[in-house]
């Protein structure tokens, strides 16, 4: 399988010999939710994922998912459930409180507040400075520490790492692979937060999430700057009509292409199975349309998270992205922007495929590994690297293996990398490969070809 499967962590999935499970049908990205629980908590996750990886001898990518700056509800011990046209009050401080000052000089009478995924839609019916009264255009159930948006509006932070500055110091100290930053609203937010992670001395990712109005009006810098874009679907469904959001997920995959960065694809892909043992007709539609457009990822968030059938869910997923995958045409177009090194690597894959080979690239950093992952090689890629700190960037590529190899410079690790492939068995006899390395700021590019015997 060659797209990548990644799952959200939770009361369904917190077991180490469930992750091990999850592991072993071929999920090896873990989401950690900073919005539910505390550090003690998701440290626990951390470490029993750890453990089951361990155990497993697999390679996995934690991420630890920001809560940002996003209104949630508080005061909230239990769900309320409103009937169409029954008020609710909300407060700066009360039993059903915002407490975001700015949140009441943003809203207006005549706002719709969404909310639970767009489930829930209230009407703003009176304010004053610190409170208002909204009444329910359709039934809905308010949670505790859910999100609520004003849609068509946002709440305006003045700065990103200040509201979430408590959190990325928790991920720091977990050394998580990832952070995935809520409610990105320019590419300086990711700059903020890569500076704060980089000060610690971690080489920790940065995940920018596009669910907002100004995040996808900047989605093509901020896709430049971060390390991966997620498409948060759920909340992009709340600032924005539903109907709009297949047309918003194409467009930030295309930024994402552009910029040659991974993408990932979260929210509802199968739904259903929180409650119900397989997925609906259209959610086998909705993951193959994700894989036919090129996504890099998909992600499990409540499936997994709190739903009653977590490693059916999994199997599910890899089973639609095995039978889809492999009949797709994948994107071959070289974006504006296309460098030198864009087009060898478009080249090293139709020379690939052009002899039903493999590809096997040695690569320090990452880069050309992604710039080659881009355009989709059938046969998939591997990649050595003797940083191992890259390995995670690796993991979140379409298609990409990762190997760690001792080298030293290029010419060695290309040299480790094919005695690797035999000592792997990753080459049979009869293989042919094509591999490379490419110094992504130099006019030298290297390829290789070897037929194994």
């Amino acid at each position: 399988m060659r797209t990548k499967i990644a799952c959200t962590l939770g009361p369904s999935l917190r077991e180490v010999e469930d992750i091990e499970k999850a592991i072993s049908l071929g999920c090896r990205i873990y989401r950690i939710n900073f919005s539910h629980g505390n550090p003690a908590l998701w440290r626990q996750l951390a470490d029993n994922a750890r453990e089951a990886a361990e155990k497993r001898g697999e390679k996995i990518v934690l991420i630890g998912d920001l809560r940002g700056p996003s209104i949630r509800v508080s005061g909230l011990e239990t769900s309320i459930s409103l009937r169409a046209g029954e008020r609710a009050k909300f407060s700066l401080d009360g039993p059903l409180s915002l407490p975001y000052p700015r949140f009441f000089e943003t809203v207006e009478i005549g706002d719709t507040l969404v909310f639970d995924d767009g489930r829930g839609m209230l009407k703003v019916v009176s304010k004053d400075e610190t409170s208002i009264a909204a009444e329910a255009i359709r039934p809905a159930t308010i949670s505790p520490n859910k999100s609520i948006v004003i849609r068509g509006k946002e709440v305006q932070v003045p700065d990103y790492l200040e509201t979430s500055r408590e959190q990325l110091q928790a991920a720091a100290a977990m050394e998580l692979d990832y952070v995935g930053l809520s409610f990105v609203t320019k590419a300086a937010d990711v700059d903020a937060a890569r500076a704060f992670l980089q000060e610690k001395g971690l080489a920790t990712g940065v995940i920018a999430k596009i669910e907002t109005p100004s995040g996808v009006k900047n989605v093509d810098e901020i896709s430049e700057r971060s390390d991966a874009v997620l498409i948060a679907r759920g909340d992009l469904g709340m600032h924005f009509p539903l109907e709009y959001v297949p047309r918003l997920q194409k467009t930030i995959i295309d930024a994402a292409y552009n910029a040659c960065k991974p993408v990932i694809v979260a929210t509802q892909l199968l739904g259903t199975m929180v409650n119900e043992p397989v997925p609906s007709r259209s959610e086998i539609v909705d993951v193959m349309t994700c894989v036919e457009d090129g996504v890099d990822v998909l992600m499990l968030t409540a499936e997994t998270a709190v739903g009653r059938y977590p490693l059916e869910s999994i199997q599910w997923l890899v089973n639609i992205a095995e039978t889809y995958e492999k009949g797709i045409e994948p994107r071959r177009t070289l974006p504006p922007s296309a460098e030198v090194v864009d087009r060898f690597a478009l080249a090293v894959v139709n020379l690939a495929e052009s002899l039903a080979a493999k590809i096997a690239i040695f690569t320090m950093n990452g880069n050309m590994a992604r710039r080659i992952a881009r355009f989709k090689p059938v046969s998939g890629i591997i990649a050595g690297t003797p940083n191992r700190d890259v390995v995670p960037r690796l993991m979140l590529l379409w298609g990409v293996t990762p190997l760690v190899l001792e080298a030293q410079s290029y010419a060695e690790g290309l040299e480790l990398l094919e005695k690797k492939l035999e000592e792997e068995r990753l080459a049979e006899p009869g293989d042919t490969y094509v591999l490379t390395y490419g110094l992504v700021k130099e006019p030298v590019h290297i390829v290789k070809m070897k037929k194994f015997m």
